[in-house]
């Protein structure tokens, strides 16, 4: 099987306004839902539900024209604040699994979380988002942003869709020209009268025949119709924090497993911020009981960590000053004031400056060849059977 060289995951919110409003408004779904202008003005939709579509409506149709098509369709005004704060917790969602988040619009972004397992954190990421925002997305995972934005159109609504390296030829094949990015209505007349109607045609037409009809963009379209494309997730906003969290199938009242699995969490977050060259003054922990009241303590370090040993060092020294009254349901671990410094400073443990940075290394080289749990922490042995069935994220 051929090798990811990236991993990159499209999140894609399902008519985005429409969901939030059917979240707030139960009435409002399995109905044609229309947002925007209201009937009778000269303004547009902004954009509608599935409902809505199958009477042929679309965003930025003139609303006077949705109206004939669907009459008896609920029209409302949008509501951009609310919307905003569902497009943030739902973004937030997405920065806790990588630094490289890429907000395109309001309800769509591309993560960058190479070598992960795309597949299992897109699904991870669609359902907390369904959990925690209530609206559906769809995510496409592949090892390009163009076959990630493929794959999610072709899994919508509401679906993940999946494009291997060795399956892109072939999910290309018989892909029409006009869904190419940048493929407008002329430029997709102009391939058609040409006999070239999908990518799979535009990969048997002679080397530097688009090149000197389209410019620059037929190389482009050349690129695209080979599955390259080497554009980068550019990340959009600075990142605040890096966690972990562990919800065990029983609530756990033995402290050592709790320390257990605090190891495993304190690894993971430290192989991440590691892998995007990342060190955070801060350490925090979240401990959630069954009746989900949620404690969180943190410690601000004189000096940035992102080995594992001194993350989990600083996780269980809050723990430890944690009474745990009753059993836990769940655990997390945070870093948090992060920086991308990388200065020699005075350490939490007792070993020379750059000992615990070199361990890590080592450890991080070997996951990235064989897997993240091929190397752990001595206090993860203690982990117990209780907690839920393993992710493959932690």
């Amino acid at each position: 099987m051929s090798p990811w060289p990236r991993v990159i995951i499209l999140i894609d919110a399902d008519a985005f306004f429409a969901a939030v409003e059917m979240r707030d408004n139960p009435e409002y779904r399995g109905k044609p839902l229309i947002i925007g202008a209201k009937p009778g003005t000269r303004g547009v939709v902004s954009t509608c539900s599935y409902e809505a579509r199958k009477y042929g409506v679309r965003s930025a149709m003139p609303i006077s024209q949705a109206y004939r098509l669907c009459p008896n369709g609920i029209y409302i005004s949008p509501n951009m604040r609310k919307y905003a704060e569902a497009s943030n917790a739902m973004f937030e969602i997405c920065d806790k699994y990588t630094p490289l988040v890429e907000r395109v619009s309001v309800d769509e972004g591309y993560l960058d979380v190479t070598p992960e397992d795309g597949a299992a954190i897109a699904e991870r990421i669609r359902r907390e988002i369904k959990a925690e925002v209530g609206i559906p997305v769809t995510a496409g995972v592949s090892y390009c942003k163009f076959l990630a934005k493929m794959a999610a159109e072709e899994a919508k609504p509401d679906g993940l869709g999946v494009v291997s390296p060795d399956d892109a030829l072939h999910f290309l094949k018989d892909l029409p020209v006009r869904k190419i990015p940048g493929v407008g209505p002329k430029t997709a007349k102009a391939l058609e009268d040409h006999g070239i109607r999908t990518a799979g045609d535009l990969r048997s037409v002679p080397p530097g025949y688009l090149e000197t009809t389209f410019g620059k963009y037929g190389a482009r379209l050349v690129e695209l119709a080979n599955g390259q494309d080497d554009t980068p997730v550019v990340q959009s906003h600075e990142v605040k924090s890096v966690s972990e969290e562990s919800t065990f199938e029983t609530d756990e009242p033995d402290r050592q497993v709790l320390h257990a699995v605090l190891a495993g969490l304190s690894q993971d977050v430290g192989f991440r911020m590691r892998n995007h060259g990342l060190r955070a003054r801060t350490i925090g922990i979240k401990v959630r009981y069954s009746d989900f009241s949620t404690l969180t303590r943190a410690k601000t370090l004189p000096y940035h960590v992102n080995s594992d040993a001194e993350i989990y060092t600083c996780a269980r020294g809050l723990l430890d000053n944690l009474a745990l009254p009753r059993p836990v349901r769940l655990l997390g671990v945070a870093a948090s004031n992060l920086s991308r410094q990388d200065i020699s400073q005075p350490r939490l443990l007792s070993q020379d400056d750059k000992s615990w940075d070199d361990v890590s290394k080592v450890a991080d080289s070997l996951r990235k060849k064989y897997g993240k749990k091929i190397v752990n922490l001595g206090a993860t042995l203690h982990a117990g059977s209780r907690q839920e069935e393993p992710d493959p994220l932690t």
